[in-house]
């Protein structure tokens, strides 16, 4: 990994008000608790916002959150420009850690948008963040100093790392062929073969689940479960899903409830179960899926959000009207759903949706289109905008 370099710039977007309204946050935040024992790969640092630890926001790729999000329209609190398409942050101790360009990561004070430091990377798009360090995957992993930057640890290798999730101290690296189970040292702990590169992973008590892709310009891939202690494969699935981007980024991963994950294919959505792999058909589609499930409180929300179906009857909700769908999954707060507006408007709407009749709560115009699915927190959202940066809403 090259040098870490410093850079002490402040780019901030005009805010009225903005020292009262952090004041507000700060006094509200302490209701909620983000370290729940349901919620693996949850953290808890001492931050006011709480904390967003990977990748679709833990070990299970959830997206139904433990934060308080926003209950009406926001304002901007801050605008941080930084250069080439921008990835969703993971977010520990009030410091969003973020990968743009595909080949540099930075770290912003969540409190104002300052950059603190920055780091070049060898352009992987896998990124974490724990008490242990912000983890980077590149060629190996790499675990940085949050506070400055510097390479703690790295365990190299000739391979990309795609995906990394953490859970109880365990660090969980998916590459071109393999998944490797690092512990906090950098150690490796267990180590399987996949048959195709790994395009995300998901991890619980006793498995690890893996999404591979043999070819990223086919629809086609493989869904498997593996023993977490063991690494010996359990299941294995082969599952035909449209993709809606190049880099199926909306689409790659898979919420896993209850030993159980859902996912859809062109004709269902289905459940698997991680222990056996049996599957359920729990509904059948209409038209073809572009997304991702979401599942929260029993319901799983599909196709832009428009779609919205009980998981143990397949019945959609008879209050369930949507005003409108998402671009992308719709990610689920303190009884809110929030997502970027499906439709042919430049710039998109970040909108917030009732999660019982889909009714439109609130709207807010974005300053770029191609954003990433919201980062919700406590008393504030961070939006990713390729070829701008990042946006927080309070």
């Amino acid at each position: 990994m090259a040098a870490y370099r410093h850079t002490r710039r402040r780019w901030l977007a005009t805010c009225a008000g903005a020292t009262a309204g952090l004041a507000a946050i700060a006094g509200c935040s302490d209701e909620t608790d983000t370290s729940s024992l349901d919620d693996p790969g949850a953290t808890a640092s001492d931050g006011d916002y709480g904390d967003w630890p990977m990748e679709r926001y833990n070990a299970t790729n959830r997206l139904s959150v433990p934060h308080t999000g926003l209950d009406s329209e926001p304002e901007v609190l801050w605008t941080a420009e930084l250069t080439g398409a921008t990835r969703p942050p993971v977010v520990y101790d009030d410091t969003a850690f973020v990968n743009h360009g595909y080949d540099t990561c930075t770290a912003i004070n969540i409190n104002d948008g300052e950059m603190l430091w920055e780091v070049d990377t060898d352009g992987s798009e896998a990124i974490a963040v724990s008490e242990m360090g912000l983890l980077v995957g590149d060629n190996g992993l790499t675990v940085l100093d949050r506070d400055n930057g510097e390479a703690l640890w790295t365990s190299k290798s000739d391979q990309i790392i795609t995906s990394i999730r953490l859970y109880e101290d365990a660090i969980y690296a998916g590459s071109e062929d393999s998944v490797v189970t690092f512990n906090e040292h950098g150690e490796e702990i267990v180590s399987f073969d996949t048959p195709d590169p790994v395009q995300s992973l998901a991890v619980d008590q006793d498995h690890v689940y893996v999404r591979c892709r043999e070819d990223p310009d086919i629809d086609d891939f493989v869904l498997l479960g593996y023993s977490r202690d063991s690494g010996n494969k359990l299941w294995e699935h082969e599952i035909t899903q449209a993709q809606q981007w190049f880099d199926d980024r909306v689409s790659r991963t898979f919420p896993v409830v209850e030993s159980k994950i859902y996912t859809a294919t062109d004709d269902y959505l289905l459940e698997i179960d991680g222990s056996d792999g049996d599957t359920n058909k729990i509904t059948e589609f209409d038209s073809v899926p572009w997304t991702r499930p979401t599942v929260n409180d029993h319901i799983a929300y599909i196709e832009r959000g428009s779609m919205a179906y009980n998981v143990e009857t397949g019945e959609t909700p008879e209050t369930w009207s949507p005003e409108h769908g998402s671009e992308n999954p719709l990610v689920f707060a303190d009884g809110i759903g929030y997502g970027i507006s499906a439709n042919l408007t430049d710039p998109l709407d970040l909108v917030a949706v009732d999660p019982n009749s889909g009714e439109l709560l609130w709207q807010k115009e974005t300053e770029r289109d191609s954003p990433h699915y919201p980062v919700i927190l406590n008393g504030i959202i961070i939006l990713p905008l390729d070829d701008l940066g990042l946006i927080a809403y309070s």
